[in-house]
């Protein structure tokens, strides 16, 4: 896939700002006693963020170079994560392939921005249940529960990219047009 200059600073600044601020997203979640909060925390925050380069470049794999960048930078904090994020990247690329194929409506970018979370959080009980005793699986109860959770953690990251676009995005495109 090919950027051109603009996309891949954006990418880059995306990426980077997603870990500065959401290291402070991270750490609020973690004053709440139940397993699953950080990532209803973090959830309207990563949809936020993602949906402003989707939109830009509307191209399938914005999500997974986004990720990339994330991953790299994360990776020095645990090389587990580094990899869950890349794959969470490439996952919700593939998905939103093939339920949504473009992302030419706001609505499908929004739709596949906010699996972004949603798959995050199921990687990780994955990885929880196959290679570290299933011990999130035992905090949380059951499948039910975990599906109620994904399900919470999808529409908040709707709700987080729906925010940006009225609130970033929107501007950003209005002053670019008045800079023509």
């Amino acid at each position: 896939m090919r950027y051109t200059v603009k996309d891949m600073t954006m990418i880059g600044i995306v990426g980077a700002l997603t870990v500065v601020i959401g290291y402070v997203f991270y750490f609020m979640g973690s004053f709440l006693p139940i397993p699953g909060h950080k990532f209803i925390i973090l959830a309207p925050f990563l949809g936020f963020m993602l949906f402003i380069p989707v939109q830009k470049v509307q191209k399938i794999g914005v999500i997974t170079t986004v990720s990339t960048v994330f991953a790299i930078l994360m990776t020095p904090v645990t090389l587990f994560m580094g990899i869950a994020i890349f794959l969470t990247g490439i996952t919700t690329d593939l998905i939103t392939l093939l339920l949504f194929r473009d992302y030419k409506h706001s609505w499908k970018i929004m739709a596949s921005v906010g699996l972004y979370p949603m798959i995050s959080i199921l990687l990780t009980f994955f990885v929880s249940y196959h290679f570290t005793g299933n011990a999130m699986y035992k905090l949380l109860g059951n499948w039910v529960h975990i599906t109620i959770l994904s399900s919470i953690i999808y529409i908040l990251g709707i709700v987080g990219a729906y925010l940006s676009s009225k609130i970033i995005y929107n501007r950003v495109a209005s002053r670019q047009s008045s800079h023509l």
